[in-house]
């Protein structure tokens, strides 16, 4: 990975979110979880990102990554009891070095 296109990542998400020069963006940092990204604002910016930088799709899917909008408060309480609603919620983080390796394979591949 270079620093050129650790660049292009950082450049396209502070346009895209309006994250400030300052807010310091590493590799490491989840979309969700440290650059707060999450619903419909993580699915436009991810379709934009891939748009953008003229990625194939791959095996790219959105609900491995992300929660959709709303919730259920049923299913909520229900989470300590089951597992599959635990892995329902439970997501892979997407990260600014896995947007990084998309922009250089030219291709969503999921590690």
């Amino acid at each position: 990975m270079t620093d050129a296109t650790l660049a292009a990542v950082t450049a396209f998400i502070r346009q895209s979110t309006g994250l400030p020069e300052g807010q310091r963006i590493s590799r490491t940092d989840s979309l969700e979880r440290d650059l707060d990204l999450t619903g419909d604002e993580a699915f436009d910016f991810m379709e934009e990102f891939l748009t953008h930088f003229g990625i194939e799709r791959g095996d790219y899917a959105f609900q491995r990554y992300f929660c959709e909008e709303g919730f259920s408060l049923l299913e909520i309480l229900a989470m300590p009891f089951s597992r599959k609603l635990r892995l329902k919620y439970e997501k892979m983080p997407l990260t600014v070095g896995m947007l990084e390796r998309a922009i250089e394979s030219g291709a969503w591949e999921t590690p």
